[in-house]
């Protein structure tokens, strides 16, 4: 992990955090309480990063996030994202807007903590217009990731790791590690008064893939509290009256996005490097608001579609409207899906039947098959 860096914020908030975390937090134990409000989203789309089922509440065999529930209580965002984190170092990248400003598009001067993690993402340098772009409307204050694996240096027990950053306007935020803690109610707590909790046992949700599932009625996972003044970092006494959430899991070096992202997305493949991802080109919004509520699992009508010989994984409207063969709801592409069959009176492999072939026929008549 990096290093952890003191600020003036940090130092003159922390003693009124750790009175203030005491009683104003919910029960941090990765498990969803009554008290929570209703789903402000839920999955679709089954996990590309393995389905778990493992049910432990610390090590785990998958990666997935079935809903997301968003409250602000008490002076503290609380998000709990239902769902597991593959204990491989798997990364949860959690992006929050409760502020004005924010980062529409990632910059590639944000904090390099987390070994340059946050910089994994943003732009590769002041001149370039690649990094992450966030769909129009979601422009994100504060980033926190999230990971989990073995100790090798304790015995291969079960730990978690987190890393937070500002994403200021103009670049140039500080950044630190928060710290470690485990599963259940060991809980992470961080020097700002950030808490993030994990239970690992899900066993439920959506299965493993690329096509439809639902990430219904699934109540641990993980659990963060966040002090509003962590969002307060210029002192001004900001109120916080609206938060959204994206949230994604992703590759042990925030180098390889999944297909599993808070609010979902159509059934498709992981989205791999997250430097080139405009999730405007995504139908839907990919982040979910504080207030929503999710009534069920979105269903899509999405599948492989053959335009000639290429396919493609899109809605069954959009097939047809580009005059291609719908193959399924939830079917896929696979290396020869759309390909041609053989054709037998082809001889000559040309790609036609015609007199050459009749030709090839003759002059080959009475030889022995091969």
């Amino acid at each position: 992990m990096s290093t952890r860096i003191r600020t003036g914020l940090v130092v003159a908030t922390a003693a009124a955090a750790a009175a203030t975390t005491a009683v104003a937090q919910p029960i941090m134990d990765g498990q969803l309480d009554g008290d929570y409000p209703s789903y402000s989203s839920l999955q679709g789309i089954e996990t590309s990063f393995g389905d778990a089922d493992f049910g432990q509440p610390g090590f785990c065999n998958g990666s997935e996030l079935n809903a997301i529930h968003i409250d602000y209580r008490d002076d503290f965002v609380v998000i709990f994202l239902a769902g597991n984190l593959e204990s491989i170092y798997n990364k949860l990248d959690v992006f929050i807007d409760a502020r004005p400003g924010g980062q529409n598009q990632l910059r590639h001067d944000n904090s390099d903590t987390d070994y340059g993690g946050l910089l994994r993402m943003g732009n590769s340098n002041e001149n370039a217009t690649d990094g992450l772009i966030f769909d129009t409307g979601f422009e994100p204050d504060v980033w926190i990731s999230f990971t989990c694996g073995n100790d090798s240096n304790n015995d291969g027990a079960f730990v978690t790791y987190a890393n937070f950053a500002p994403l200021k306007t103009d670049g140039e935020g500080f950044g630190f590690y928060l710290g470690s803690g485990s599963s259940g109610t060991n809980v992470l707590n961080g020097e700002n008064g950030i808490q993030i909790a994990i239970d690992n046992s899900n066993v439920g949700g959506v299965t493993g893939g690329t096509g439809s599932s639902c990430g219904v009625d699934v109540g641990t996972g993980i659990e963060i509290a966040i002090p509003a003044f962590v969002f307060d970092w210029d002192f001004e006494g900001l109120e916080i009256t609206d938060v959204s959430v994206c949230a994604f899991i992703n590759g042990t070096g925030h180098d390889y996005i999944s297909n599993q992202v808070m609010a979902g997305m159509p059934p498709m493949d992981s989205l791999g490097e997250p430097r080139g991802l405009d999730f405007n080109t995504i139908p839907g919004d990919q982040f979910a608001r504080m207030g929503d509520i999710a009534k069920a699992c979105p269903e899509y009508n999405y599948g492989a579609c053959c335009l000639g010989d290429v396919c493609v994984v899109t809605s069954e409207d959009n097939c047809n409207a580009g005059s291609g063969d719908f193959l399924g709801v939830d079917s896929e592409c696979q290396e020869e899906t759309c390909l041609p069959p053989d054709c037998a009176t082809d001889i000559n492999d040309d790609g036609t039947t015609n007199v050459d072939d009749l030709l090839e026929l003759l002059a080959n008549y009475g030889q022995p098959c091969i």
